[in-house]
């Protein structure tokens, strides 16, 4: 059993994220915690953010098989989210940013989109918990990962949003369609 964690392509990206995302996922005992690498980014760059006390692997260019032996995820926001939903593979959506307080309200203000994570926008609703600035921290990460795993509440309702999600997208094949 694996939670894979996919804390972003870009440096700033895996400095804010990826402490927050393991501790948080290493609560879940029975699961062993998969970092997919990205391929621009040193493994030695990632082990600074790992905290001594959680044992982790780092994978580079294995990102699908990761995710398709894994029981859960947590994504840093991007394409990387819409990947994860159409592998079927439940998840939260993690992305811290300094001044969370700030930016949060500033979100609310500013911005003229309700989600940031591809699969909330594609579906027109929240299917995937975002924890965005201020609503990224520990606890909510382990209350929101609880809940997708195998015996968690959530994941069934995720996995059935999921099939609507690709329909909208056009199912198997609609890439090439286009």
């Amino acid at each position: 059993k694996q939670i894979a964690i996919l804390a972003g392509s870009r440096k700033q990206e895996i400095k804010d994220n990826l402490s927050m995302m393991l501790e948080a996922a290493s609560t879940f005992k029975d699961y062993k915690l998969v970092i997919a690498g990205a391929p621009n980014i040193d493994v030695d760059y990632y082990k600074k953010f790992i905290p001594n006390h959680i044992e982790t692997s780092i994978i580079f260019g294995q990102t699908y098989n990761i995710l398709r032996e894994s029981e859960a995820a947590l994504v840093t926001s991007g394409t990387a989210t819409l990947e994860t939903a159409i592998l079927r593979v439940p998840q939260v959506v993690c992305y811290y940013i300094p001044a969370g307080k700030f930016v949060s309200w500033l979100r609310k203000k500013i911005l003229k989109v309700k989600y940031i994570s591809l699969v909330n926008l594609v579906a027109g609703k929240e299917i995937v918990q975002e924890l965005v600035a201020d609503r990224m921290t520990v606890d909510n990460i382990i209350k929101y990962l609880g809940d997708i795993l195998p015996t968690g509440q959530g994941r069934r309702q995720m996995l059935n949003e999921y099939e609507t999600m690709n329909q909208i997208l056009g199912g198997e094949g609609a890439s090439h369609k286009a």
